[in-house]
């Protein structure tokens, strides 16, 4: 065990609202450094008075030797308004002042979850999702008009019917309930569309937090690779609401319709607070056509209504609302309500409304094919005392969950943890001129924040996407084009590195806005199609064109027809995959979701790559060749394609410790590389084609660094070391920075100086393998690159748009981690082992498609003649 001082981890927490917290629930997960802890259970938590507090912990990750790596920690905080707090994580004995733990009891047809403040009957036949919320023996509710609705676009009104419900987090402070399920008619066994609900309930507090996700498993037709709107696999709906209904008559109701900028307003008659659209100036953007390319907006931003009277209006609604009756009131509230727009919170005598896809918009709402989207409600019960004054009406008890805590460590701890691979903090980097760029990103008229409002980047679909602006230098149609990033060289990881390297949160709450975002409408969410496809990634919308109907979806027929294009249209690919952002989300929140889709897309690549999946299984089982070829599909050396299947193959592998998924990142690796490939008849020195191969040589490094952790030096560690080593060599006497060749691509844009600073990272990683007489080499090659790129970036004036920061962002920390440790370097030994030859490989269609070039060649002939 280290020494106290050293396990003492600071959690900070600042509250910048004007709310004051009381008992808040906190959810954080922590990187410990190896072998600092071994039993979680011997985790402390202390308050900023040095009061220990109730602390629920759980493992997310270990170290090889069975130390936590990251542990995630559930507390309730305290913190006054416009303040911060320091709580302190560390190893001890000392024992919080005891708190009745929550209690589950699973009956034969419900949940029943004692919190110590409220008892919540969750039945496990149809989601209401409750049966029953008694607080001190009283009930709240009307279980009878308690209900989730779906309208469709016929009229008819459907059921959630509930499959499967599990306990998936248990512990002394949060319970959460996972519930799946299949929306139908009534008395009808097809499925209208599929749903998932997990409900977290929390100790001593009848609070209750709903994640509510519509999923359309449908597989969408994609005629032509095109994947517009009004596809044949879309579902249609009118509405989709949750209903909560108590049992009095007249209740009191008190809302408000922006807790930051307005204060509460009570009614005897029944409210609706509506969003129709983002209220910002763009605020009519093509962003949000439907299928016939129209906007169906009919106001700029909110409107709060009785009957037909408008009361109250807006820009932009941050509501609570509250039903009050003799000594019970249910509160209610959407989380980035007008953020998801359209929405609605509507209040009445006795029931609470929360629309999540409302009527009241004028258009029916369509789910793509493999689509869904999440969505979260608070609500919360409390009994009011017998005795109260008319300001304890007024008080609305949910206005945090607009502006929750965030709590994080330090980036010094995060940095000494381990748990993120070449951190340094930023106030250690030496290069302030690197971390100015990156700023631009949060701060100032550029940020990405600002960039949102552009092309209006809200909405259910949109929001937490980031605007592609980069493809506007070439975009010819009028005004920008509407152009979505879909987390290209994983915008999401790099966002979580600059958070974890500076504790800025403005950087967390991008990623994580962002890893939302891609969870639900950028991931192919369906196994009804091609193996190719299945649970794949989408890639940005098109270069410099408009997506115009094919929402996050790329090719579009509008790109077709505006490009007079013969042939056009694609799909997900193994170039366009990032799990690793995804993976540190999980790790930073506990999100299920999140490990969910990175595993997912891990999944993908072996399903793609899969030989026995396809239509051809008759003719061989030979992979298909899908997950590792980059630029062209007879092309299997080293490239980003490979490169990408092979670094979710790793996360899926260090998320699961299932070794299928390292197995098969060894197999694709031995497939594209080898320590004695010809690289001169690779063609490297091809930009436009082949500039991807450091992207490659980058994830075996991180193949690498894995092994090391595994204390794995087998075989492959031993190929896999000494093939980079080759192609660093190589790099290290013929590459060049690329502006000196700029002739040699097609667009000559700020981008190729900022992918050209992966070669320093790959000399860094050469460096850090080579034996000791070529790590000097190597060293000076990595600065000499990382400066001239950096230089040479900053001559566009372009240098700060979406894609060049994204890069920017990932690319430059492992070099401040090696100026402040030169001497970084893994323990080098001769290969003892035979590696052979190099081999090609033969897909699955290899003969097939060697006959097929066979006859073109041939016709080819004939018609010269």
């Amino acid at each position: 065990m280290k020494d106290q001082k050293q396990d003492n981890i600071p959690i900070l927490l600042r509250e910048s609202s004007g709310i004051a917290r009381h008992a808040e629930p906190v959810t954080v997960g922590v990187p410990m450094p190896e072998c600092l802890i071994q039993d979680i259970a011997e985790m402390r938590l202390f308050d900023a008075q040095s009061v220990c507090r109730p602390l629920q912990t759980q493992t997310l990750a270990q170290w090889p030797d069975g130390s936590v790596k990251w542990a995630l920690c559930d507390f309730q905080a305290d913190v006054p308004a416009n303040a911060h707090a320091e709580y302190v994580l560390t190893v001890g004995q000392e024992q919080a002042e005891p708190m009745p733990p929550l209690m589950i009891t699973h009956e034969s047809d419900s949940f029943r979850i004692e919190t110590g403040a409220a008892v919540f009957t969750i039945p496990i036949r149809r989601f209401l999702p409750f049966s029953s919320v008694m607080i001190d023996g009283q009930e709240c509710l009307d279980a009878t008009n308690c209900r989730v609705s779906l309208e469709d676009d016929a009229g008819r009104q459907y059921e959630h019917l509930i499959e499967r419900a599990d306990i998936e987090t248990s512990g002394i402070l949060r319970t959460t309930l996972k519930i799946d399920g299949q929306i139908r008619l009534p008395n009808s066994a097809d499925g209208f569309a599929n749903f998932i609900a997990r409900l977290h309930f929390y100790a001593q507090s009848a609070t209750c937090r709903i994640d509510y996700t519509i999923h359309n498993p449908n597989a969408a037709q994609h005629l032509n690779g095109l994947w517009d709107l009004g596809d044949p696999g879309s579902i249609y709906f009118n509405n989709l609401s949750l209903h909560v209904a108590t049992l009095a008559q007249d209740a009191h109701i008190v809302w408000n319709d922006d807790v930051f900028g307005a204060s509460p307003r009570s009614a005897t008659e029944a409210i609706s607070i509506y969003q129709d659209s983002s209220g910002g100036d763009n605020w009519m953007s093509r962003n949000h056509v439907n299928r016939f390319g129209k906007v169906a907006h009919r106001f700029q931003g909110y409107r709060v209504t009785q009957g037909d009277a408008v009361i109250a209006e807006g820009k932009r609604a941050n509501p609570v609302a509250a039903l009050q009756c003799d000594s019970i009131r249910i509160e209610g509230a959407i989380r980035d309500f007008w953020q998801n727009f359209p929405g609605a919170l509507e209040a009445s005598a006795n029931t609470l409304v929360f629309r999540l896809f409302p009527a009241q918009y004028d258009d029916v709402f369509e789910l793509q094919g493999g689509e869904q989207k999440t969505q979260t409600i608070f609500l919360d019960f409390r009994a009011l005392p017998e005795h109260r004054g008319p300001e304890e009406l007024g008080v609305l008890s949910l206005t945090w969950i607009h502006a929750p805590l965030l709590a994080h460590a330090t980036p010094e701890w995060y940095a000494q943890s381990g748990a993120f691979a070449y951190l340094t903090p930023s106030a250690d980097d030496p290069r302030p001129d690197v971390l100015a760029l990156i700023n631009c990103a949060i701060d100032g008229d550029r940020s990405f924040m600002n960039r949102r409002e552009q092309i209006d980047e809200y909405g259910w679909r949109n929001f937490g996407e980031q605007f592609a602006d980069h493809e506007c230098l070439h975009y010819q149609g009028d005004g920008l084009p509407i152009s979505h990033y879909n987390n290209q060289y994983d915008g999401i990881y790099g966002q979580l590195l600059q958070f974890a390297r500076s504790g800025d949160v403005r950087w967390f709450r991008l990623a994580h806005e962002l890893a939302h975002h891609v969870i639900d409408i950028d991931i192919y969410h369906t196994m009804q199609d091609k193996p190719a496809y299945n649970g794949g990634l989408f890639w940005h919308t098109d270069h410099y064109a408009d997506a115009a109907t094919c929402t996050h979806r790329t090719y579009s027929k509008a790109t077709m027809l505006a490009k007079n294009l013969t042939f056009y249209g694609g799909g997900p690919s193994n170039e366009h995959n990032y799990a690793t952002g995804l993976m540190y989300h999980y790790y930073l929140t506990g999100e299920i979701a999140s490990k969910d889709a990175a595993v997912g897309l891990a999944d993908w690549v072996i399903r793609m790559d899969d030989g026995a999946l396809t239509q051809w299984k008759f003719l061989n089982n030979r992979p298909t060749g899908a997950a590792s070829k980059t630029a062209d599909e007879n092309f299997h050396g080293p490239g980003r394609g490979a490169g990408h299947s092979i670094s979710a193959l790793l996360d899926g592998y260090q998320l699961t410790k299932n070794r299928a998924y390292l197995e098969k990142a060894e197999q694709l690796i031995q497939r594209c590389i080898h320590p004695q490939d010809d690289l001169e008849k690779l063609g490297l020195r091809n930009p436009e084609f082949r500039w991807s191969y450091v992207v490659f040589l980058q994830i075996l490094g991180k193949y690498l660094d894995m092994k090391v952790l595994l204390n794995e030096d087998d075989a492959c560690y031993y190929y896999v070391r000494d093939s980079l080593l080759h192609y660093a060599d190589w790099m290290r006497v013929n590459e060049v920075p690329i502006t000196s060749v700029f002739d040699k691509v097609e667009y000559p844009t700020e981008t190729w100086p900022a992918q050209d600073m992966r070669k320093s990272a790959v000399f860094f990683f050469a460096a850090k393998y080579a034996p000791a007489s070529q790590r000097q080499g190597f060293l000076d090659k990595a600065e000499y690159f990382f400066q001239k790129s950096f230089a040479d970036l900053l001559t566009f004036k372009t240098c700060d748009v979406t894609r060049a920061l994204v890069i920017v962002m990932s690319a430059t920390p492992m070099r401040a981690y090696f100026y402040r440790h030169p001497d970084e370097a893994a323990t080098y030994k001769e290969n003892p082992y035979q590696i052979g030859s190099p081999r090609a490989f033969k897909s699955q269609l290899y003969e097939l498609k060697k006959l097929r070039r066979f006859a073109q060649a041939v016709k080819e002939r004939l018609r010269q003649r």
